[in-house]
């Protein structure tokens, strides 16, 4: 009886978890592009945006102009996967400056 309990407990549980999760992550094309964009201009405002000093542009725009070339040459699945990796980073980005808002420099009072 133990093992039923528990058992449908940890089902339930999981259960509700998978679908608080699932509430608005993106679907097509167009959803990563425009996510990534709208996260990615919320990380310029705050000055937060991820690039290496040789690059020309940062992370998030170089995956935008991969994406946007894999399209216009007909291969979808590059194109998506350049999307998704354009919306991860423009969302890692917003999620740093999210998590580092409260925090000064040790030095400060």
């Amino acid at each position: 009886m133990k093992k039923l309990l528990v058992g449908t407990a940890v089902v339930a549980a999981l259960a509700i978890g998978g679908c608080a999760s699932a509430q608005s992550s993106p679907v097509s094309y167009a959803d990563y592009i425009d996510g990534a964009n709208a996260a990615h201009a919320k990380a310029k405002a705050s000055n937060n945006v991820w690039k290496q000093k040789k690059m020309k542009k940062s992370y998030v725009d170089t995956y935008l102009s991969k994406a946007a070339e894999a399209k216009k040459k007909g291969d979808k699945a590059a194109a998506m996967k350049y999307a998704k990796k354009a919306y991860k980073s423009a969302n890692a980005e917003v999620m740093q400056m999210d998590s580092w808002k409260g925090l000064k420099a040790g030095w400060e009072k």
